[in-house]
């Protein structure tokens, strides 16, 4: 029985894929760069930006004139999209709700951030689990970068500075809080 041959072969094998698994994760760790953001702080600079003013005022001037006009129907339908709408902006500012259509606003200009940042994806820096398995040296914070995207009025800067210090309430709490009228 000739055993001689096989063990190096094995053990050879067993280097190449050692070996591989080391080049993969580097080569992977590399590409990956993720792009972090406090999502509190570019919600509330959407917020704040001059177009999404012009659309909240519309929907509040439509529904002070259907309340005017007797509509309670169309007033009462636009009054829950507000109060709605107040919700989630709440969620999003004092606590840690994605901003999913703050950032598909920026769909057209995505690309190129996360180009100019060298990153490929962009995730919460509240979202622990998709954190999770990207390392520390991989992340970018790009969160002033995403502010420039939103023409914030310097009256408001000071309000985003002070945002920056607080942390955000948990989730859970906030809701709790926002049924209660309390945030």
């Amino acid at each position: 029985m000739n055993i001689q041959p096989k063990l190096p072969r094995f053990i050879a094998l067993a280097l190449l894929a050692a070996i591989m698994l080391v080049l993969s994760s580097i080569s992977t760790s590399a590409a990956e760069r993720v792009g972090t953001y406090d999502s509190r702080l570019v919600a509330f600079a959407a917020f704040w930006d001059d177009a999404h003013q012009t659309r909240l005022n519309a929907l509040i001037q439509e529904a002070r004139t259907a309340k005017e006009k007797g509509d309670h129907v169309r007033f009462k339908s636009l009054d829950q999209e507000l109060s709605a709408l107040q919700h989630e902006l709440h969620m999003q500012v004092f606590s840690t709700a994605p901003i999913d259509a703050v950032l598909a606003s920026l769909s057209d200009r995505l690309p190129s951030l996360l180009r100019e940042a060298g990153v490929s994806r962009l995730v919460s820096r509240w979202d622990e689990p998709a954190l999770a398995c990207v390392p520390t040296a991989d992340r970018v914070d790009v969160t002033d970068r995403l502010l420039q995207e939103f023409h914030l009025p310097a009256s408001r800067q000071q309000h985003l500075d002070q945002l920056r210090t607080v942390k955000p309430l948990p989730l859970e709490r906030a809701r709790l809080l926002s049924q209660q009228n309390k945030l």
